[in-house]
């Protein structure tokens, strides 16, 4: 397997910015027209980098994963997050008139009317009982 070329603008630009950290691309492009050497802003960026200039996100972490990982959560709808304790969220019953639909319906609010009325009775005696102490 043959060796990797080494890209002269590349080492340029590291060799450059080993001498000034904080060299500006302009300068280094024009020191390197002199040369005749033809140089790119990403080969400026990877140098950068390369030597601990700037800051660089891991591969994979950046803003293309972010973006779809931000789709992915859109695609997927997840369930609102219960205390603990709390019933299960139902599905509401399909309203397509049938029958069966509005008898579960009428079952279900007569359920509901009924834990409510408990939960009164409850409070109601608590506070009677704390009213005549």
């Amino acid at each position: 397997m043959a060796a990797k070329k080494a890209n002269p603008g590349f080492e340029f630009i590291v060799a450059a910015l080993k001498k000034n950290p904080k060299a500006t691309y302009k300068d280094i492009t024009t020191a390197a027209a002199k040369k005749k050497l033809k140089l790119f802003p990403v080969m400026f960026g990877r140098a950068q980098a390369m030597l601990g200039i700037v800051k660089q996100a891991a591969r994979g972490k950046g803003k293309a994963a972010k973006a779809k990982a931000k789709a992915r959560a859109k695609a997927l709808p997840t369930p609102a997050k219960r205390g603990p304790g709390r019933p299960r969220k139902n599905a509401a019953p399909s309203i397509d008139g049938s029958l069966e639909s509005i008898v579960s319906a009428v079952k279900s609010s007569e359920q509901a009317k009924a834990r409510y009325r408990a939960a009164l009775e409850k409070i109601h005696s608590i506070i009677s009982d704390a009213l005549a102490d």
